[in-house]
């Protein structure tokens, strides 16, 4: 079996330098993706439908100027928040609630105990019915679910 190729730090060194180097491309002759190019153009997409067109008339203009775009790919980018809405959303929130970012791992922590005290009943429950003990051929642990053997084909 052929090995992990590997290369020097002078030839890595010698394409970082490369990349540098490299002039900024045009504006008009870089490739941007369609979900991409969703996120810059939905206020103009929200706009066109607050003018009355549908989602399949603004899918049929896109092809007419050469875009092959779906009318699911149009839906999801109007319908997907943007990160920096989300990140506002989430900061407006936090202020309008009153909480302190310092008291989520408190909140967590409670979470985390109060789960764990209810597997510890879960598995207390279970060691009353003989489930775990030995010789009960029924064998299950705090997180998982019941297995019992199949003795019925013997």
């Amino acid at each position: 079996m052929p090995g992990a190729k590997g290369y020097t730090r002078a030839q890595w060194d010698e394409f970082v330098h490369a990349l540098e180097a490299l002039p900024e491309k045009p504006r008009h002759e870089q490739r941007v993706t369609v979900s991409d190019a969703m996120k810059e153009i939905r206020a103009h997409i929200t706009a066109t439908q607050a003018k009355g067109y549908t989602l399949e008339e603004i899918v049929q203009e896109a092809g007419r100027k050469g875009l092959d775009v779906s009318i699911g790919a149009v839906k999801y980018a109007l319908y997907r928040p943007e990160p920096s809405d989300a990140a506002s959303r989430t900061a407006n929130s936090q202020a309008t609630r009153g909480t302190d970012p310092l008291s989520r791992p408190k909140q967590a922590a409670k979470r985390r105990n109060a789960r764990a005290e209810n597997a510890h009943d879960v598995a207390r429950q279970q060691r009353g019915r003989g489930v775990g003990q030995p010789g009960s051929m029924e064998i299950q642990d705090t997180f998982s679910f019941e297995i019992r053997p199949d003795i019925e084909n013997l």
